[in-house]
């Protein structure tokens, strides 16, 4: 027996030295050089002499220099997650509406994660224009007036701004009434893009944003602000929106429904005679569903 393990033992130590011969990897980064910081070069479609920010369009292109680069990282400078991608050409839509000072911020990665950064500002304009049949929905193509639908289930309502329906609550029908809402009356007119809310002197939301109005007012909580300072106003109103979405944006204190500090309504639904709308405020989003009236 003892002959055969004599006879065995350089038979494994040879099959062992041959196995780990093959088995053994090199897993070495090489040199690890951190990426040069990198270079934007930054096109705004339609930019020239006489249209300095750009043509209107709102997009750009992005062309990023760096050596020793493998991933790119861009933020946009307008709020929305970063893009990353192993290319260093970008080309970005921003969807704000009129002339809009931003950083873009550029951050590239090398091996072993090592980073280098670089940042550019720049100009841009961006025209909207409305659907024409969301222009004559909401003004007739000369005044049109409406109001909160009380009647309606889910007239106002709260969500996660995350779902686009009135998860949290959903107000029965005149589930509110003698608040000061449902006898408001809001006109829209074409010409000037004039609106005009009708309070009858009563205007029903949040008191912390209530202040706007009254900034006398202390404390917070739903509240019905009455008087001179929850007069009807007159103020202007524009559109905007892209990529299928429509907002009506207020000048200054416009709202629709439960005032919560908010001026930019996005439409989720919208025919001749009725419009389920709503708006971003803490804890997520609040709706709001109006009809026509005239």
């Amino acid at each position: 027996m003892t002959k055969y393990i004599k006879l065995l033992t350089p038979l494994f130590l040879g099959i062992l030295l041959v196995m780990s011969g093959c088995n053994k990897d090199d897993f070495r980064f090489g040199d690890i050089i951190t990426p040069s910081k990198p270079v934007l070069n930054i096109a705004i479609t339609g930019k020239d002499a006489t249209h300095p920010n750009g043509g209107g369009e709102g997009s750009i292109t992005l062309h990023v220099t760096s050596d020793n680069t493998i991933n790119y990282r861009v933020d946009f400078g307008d709020g929305k997650a970063p893009k990353t991608s192993t290319s260093s050409d970008f080309q970005y839509q921003y969807d704000h509406t009129g002339t809009k000072t931003l950083t873009v911020t550029v951050t590239v990665y090398g091996k072993a994660g090592n980073f280098s950064t670089n940042s550019q500002e720049i100009t841009i304009f961006r025209a909207y224009e409305p659907d024409p049949a969301f222009v004559t929905m909401l003004t007739n193509n000369g005044t049109k007036k409406w109001r909160v639908d009380k009647d309606n289930p889910g007239h106002l309502g709260v969500s996660d701004a995350a779902v686009f329906t009135p998860a949290w609550w959903a107000a029965g029908p005149n589930e509110k009434a003698g608040l000061g809402i449902y006898d408001d009356v809001y006109t829209f007119t074409a010409t000037g893009n004039s609106f005009t809310h009708e309070t009858n002197n009563d205007i029903f939301g949040n008191k912390v944003f209530l202040r706007d109005f009254d900034p006398s007012l202390t404390g917070e909580g739903d509240f019905t602000l009455t008087g001179p300072k929850a007069a009807a106003y007159t103020e202007t109103f524009g559109y905007d929106g892209g990529a299928g979405t429509e907002y009506i944006v207020f000048s200054s204190k416009g709202h629709l429904g439960m005032y919560q500090g908010v001026h930019k309504y996005q439409v989720l639904e919208r025919s001749a005679t009725q419009m389920t709308l709503r708006c971003l405020q803490n804890p997520g989003a609040w709706y709001v569903k109006i009809i026509a009236i005239q």
